[in-house]
């Protein structure tokens, strides 16, 4: 009739106790106001996960002593907490009702289909659009030729997107690896010293940037295969300057990685449009160090012969202690400013 400690505690404090029929009765001795009765109350079983105190009140039990040692019956049958999810006989119970345990049915894993014949999951073979349909591309037309295969290739485009960029690296990168004390700034900063120390993965040239004119306070000379203008103008405010310097794939192979070369390669020359991006640079700011092509020598020695025609009073003025090799970069150097200003080298 009672089956549980605590129904039995509430009868016992609450309720007159009397006699049932048909179950099994023990003595019990109980105090109500400090005198002593003796009466017969129906047996139960002892709950495990409640007791009742010294001093009379429903307690709960420890996990420890409801699952430690000892807490199996003299049967060995294992009795869990009705409310414990980790022996419940559900992966979902009904108790305790916590926002973790809700189910939120916008985050269910949507049925997979076609993955295999006898997955009962597949395509077609049961029934006209029986199980959904095949999620086709964004590009996919119904089966007709799609438009990105209708027109033809634009072969600037395709040629831009294979064309070899150089490395970037950031002018705030570079002074955080001279502050950190991994590169000297006594001495030239080359490209391979800028490989040697992990600042830039070298694989086509180090180009320099500055993001937003970050300010940059060393006074350094460093080589590289390209600059823009900010970081130009950043290093040679301090005093520094920016060595433009041409190197193809096999001699920058040899400057990074001389000690897999058993002779050096020779230094190979730029082409036309290598030399317009180079004196692009020079223009900039930049020391520019290449091998003048072939044609780029004779070109500036029939430039330099028309000058000293034309340009007789210049050459006969008195310019001090000038080289013959300054006075023909003079002379170039005029014919080509002449050209971009009036669109022929004599006015």
């Amino acid at each position: 009739m009672f089956s549980t400690l605590f129904e039995r505690h509430i009868l016992r404090n609450i309720f007159p106790l009397y006699r049932t029929d048909n179950v099994i009765t023990k003595q019990v001795l109980l105090f109500r106001n400090g005198i002593a009765h003796s009466t017969r109350i129906p047996e139960c079983a002892p709950r495990k996960d409640v007791i009742v105190d010294d001093e009379g009140n429903l307690r709960g039990v420890h996990y420890a002593k409801m699952f430690g040692p000892g807490s199996h019956d003299d049967t060995g049958r294992f009795n869990p907490h009705p409310f414990n999810r980790r022996f419940a006989f559900s992966k979902r119970p009904l108790f305790p009702i916590e926002p973790r345990n809700l189910r939120i049915y916008g985050l269910q894993r949507r049925k997979q289909l076609g993955r295999g014949k006898k997955s009962s999951k597949g395509y077609r073979f049961k029934g006209k659009k029986k199980r959904g349909s095949k999620p086709n591309s964004r590009t996919f037309e119904g089966g007709q030729t799609p438009l990105y295969k209708r027109l033809p290739k634009w072969p600037e485009a395709w040629l831009s997107r294979k064309s070899k960029k150089l490395d970037p690296l950031n002018l705030s990168k570079l002074r955080y690896f001279i502050e950190r004390g991994r590169l000297d700034t006594r001495f030239p900063i080359t490209q391979r010293h800028l490989y040697d120390s992990k600042c830039v993965r070298v694989k086509r040239g180090v180009q320099l940037f500055n993001v937003n004119d970050y300010p940059f306070p060393y006074k350094i000379d460093i080589e590289v295969a390209g600059s823009d203008q900010s970081s130009i103008d950043a290093i040679k405010n301090v005093g520094g300057t920016v060595t433009i310097v041409y190197y193809d794939r096999v001699n920058l192979r040899a400057h990074l990685k001389p000690y897999k070369f058993e002779v050096l390669p020779k230094t190979a020359r730029p082409s036309l449009d290598m030399v317009h991006y180079l004196e692009k640079m020079r223009a900039r700011g930049c020391n520019v160090v290449y091998i003048k092509p072939m044609w780029l020598i004779k070109e500036e020695k029939k430039i330099v012969q028309e000058m000293q025609e034309v340009e007789s009073e210049i050459l006969n003025e008195d310019i001090g202690n000038e080289s013959a090799q300054q006075r023909e970069e003079r002379l170039v150097k005029l014919y080509r400013e002449r050209l971009l200003k009036y669109g022929k080298p004599y006015v």
